[in-house]
């Protein structure tokens, strides 16, 4: 018996927190923003997995990874560098790559001079794989498997926390409508009662 009163107990505490009690003061948009506010944390219920699902399925098709590359047409070819790039004399230096100017072939013949990066301590007339586009321009090579992993994960996990701000801003304006209209409901009620508490006798 005291399990059910405490179970009773916690319902009749749930439907008054959540506006949905037999209190004869509660007017029917009470009740209607508290159903509107339900529906929308089902909203978020149901459309965060949904939500990490398709943005983890998106990430991963648009990913840059070394076939689409293939498909857009990049190709890996190989640069002459034309000048060395120094290597840094700080032990502790964290720049491990630099931009030097390179030749290299464009698939179909013709040779394109522009600059490349080169990891530091390079030489001259040394050569180094680059990527290039279809114009045979340095483009940015394709992500490494830990890399897309990590992407994928970030834009899959944002996903249902812009789910949860939208719906919150929703809830938001919704409930600032609904106050409003309380508030002017309100005014009317005193407005119509008020007069009469305030006459005084003659």
């Amino acid at each position: 018996m005291r399990g059910m009163r405490v179970t009773g107990h916690r319902t009749v505490s749930l439907a008054r927190w959540l506006g949905l009690d037999r209190n004869p003061l509660r007017r029917r948009s009470d009740r209607a923003e508290a159903w509107i506010r339900i529906a929308l944390v089902l909203a978020f219920l149901i459309g965060a997995p949904l939500a990490f699902w398709g943005a983890e399925h998106w990430a991963g098709s648009v990913a840059p990874t070394a076939v689409h590359a293939q498909q857009a047409g990049e190709h890996r070819v190989p640069a002459t560098l034309l000048q060395g790039v120094p290597s840094g004399s700080d032990s502790f230096a964290v720049v491990s790559l630099g931009w030097v100017k390179a030749r290299w072939a464009v698939p179909g013949g013709s040779v394109r001079t522009g600059y490349v990066e080169a990891p530091a301590g390079s030489r001259a007339g040394s050569v180094v794989r680059v990527w290039l586009d279809r114009s045979g321009t340095p483009t940015e090579p394709p992500w490494p498997p830990d890399q897309i992993r990590s992407w994928t994960l970030m834009i899959a996990v944002l996903a249902p926390v812009l789910l949860a701000l939208l719906l919150l801003a929703v809830m938001g304006i919704l409930g600032h409508v609904f106050h409003r209209r309380r508030l002017a409901s309100w005014q009317r009620a005193w407005s119509a009662i008020g007069p009469q508490w305030t006459r005084r006798p003659r």
